[in-house]
């Protein structure tokens, strides 16, 4: 019996099958994962790490890297570089700059335009929405890097990437592109979910023979 040659269209059409196939299903993972991320986020009370932030811009050969300590409370937190400390409560920001022996004190408004991991970590189901997911290798430890994009279109923040770590959920790395396509990476280690925090945690009392400047209305 002579075989006959299988139509091409055929081949089209399950070639079409098959892709439309694994974009559901790789749609339906990064929803998935995109849950767990949550449902983890969610339980958590406070966080605390070691961070290290990179800076790079279009419009300057010159990339930018500092690292310190970060740790949140809902809306309230406190990060302390080699160059300075911010803390706020919720109400107050303190900005202790030790170089110029200063502290600006002002009312604690949130920034659109500037990006704070505590905020993210607070409201990005609400604002982002996952794209994409893929499995990949991190620091010897398997991640699934979420892709996401913000659900208004006017967002100053355009496009986010996260590494989440399989084994607990975590956050371990993020990349962060605005409008004016800076680009900030934040790598985060030693993380420790829900630490004992001292009550002054969250304020900040200016060191003796501090220069103290309150901005506040």
């Amino acid at each position: 019996m002579n075989s006959r040659p299988f139509p091409a269209r055929v081949l089209a059409v399950l070639a079409i099958v098959l892709f439309t196939g694994q974009s559901a299903a790789l749609a339906q993972d990064a929803h998935a994962l995109f849950e767990r991320l949550k449902t983890t986020y969610e339980t958590i009370d406070a966080l605390q790490a070691r961070f290290q932030q990179t800076m790079t811009t279009p419009y300057s050969d010159r990339e930018e890297t500092f690292s310190g300590t970060i740790v949140f409370q809902r809306d309230r937190y406190r990060v302390e570089t080699g160059t300075q400390t911010f803390v706020t409560d919720g109400t107050v920001t303190w900005v202790y700059l030790p170089d110029a022996n200063q502290v600006l004190i002002n009312d604690y408004v949130e920034d659109e335009t500037a990006f704070s991991l505590n905020s993210f970590f607070l409201n990005y189901s609400d604002r982002y929405e996952v794209t994409s997911a893929e499995t990949v290798q991190l620091d010897g430890a398997t991640h699934y890097l979420l892709r996401l994009k913000p659900r208004n279109p006017d967002t100053f923040f355009t496009d986010i990437a996260i590494w989440m770590r399989d084994r607990d959920n975590l956050v371990t790395r993020m990349e962060v592109t605005d409008v004016n396509e800076t680009r900030m990476t934040f790598h985060l280690e030693d993380i420790q979910l829900n630490p004992v925090l001292r009550a002054d945690t969250f304020t900040f009392t200016p060191p003796e023979h501090a220069e103290v400047i309150d901005l506040r209305s």
